[in-house]
Order: structure tokens, then C-alpha cells, then sequence
């Protein structure tokens, strides 16, 4: 899984993996992902790729194991 989002910090798109997913669910409009970045800054992405917005968002939800583990 890939997927790119704007970093307010690099001032650009970059590029994150499934390693890069805190974690994710289904709001009232559909999947939406909470990211962390190389640099540290977290953020929320929804279904087109765009900022969510959050107000509604369930920040307790945890990543399934299928992300957050790691084959190397």
C-alpha cells in the first residue's frame, strides 16, 4: 500500500507506506487514515486523498496487525 500526502512541514507531497499508518476506520464519509510522517507530523487522510476533517474522527482506532507489522 502507498499513498502520497501534503507534510506542512516539507512544504510538499511525500510519499508514505503502510509503516506510515497509525490507523485507520470508517467515518460518516467513508475510510479515512491517520498518517505519521518520516519528519513527525501526523495528519488525517480521507478517501480522495485530501486533509480530512477530523472533528468526528475516532483517534482511539488502531492499525490491524495485517499494517503495523513488519516483513523485511
Amino acid at each position: 500500500m502507498m499513498f502520497s500526502v501534503f507534510c506542512p512541514t516539507h512544504d510538499t507531497r511525500v510519499l508514505m507506506t503502510r509503516r506510515n499508518v497509525l490507523s485507520f476506520w470508517n467515518g460518516p464519509d467513508g475510510p479515512v487514515i491517520q498518517w505519521k510522517c518520516n519528519c513527525g507530523h501526523e495528519g488525517f487522510v480521507d478517501r480522495n486523498g485530501t486533509a480530512a476533517d477530523c472533528a468526528t474522527c475516532d483517534t482511539d482506532a488502531v492499525a490491524p496487525a495485517a499494517l503495523t507489522s513488519s516483513t523485511s
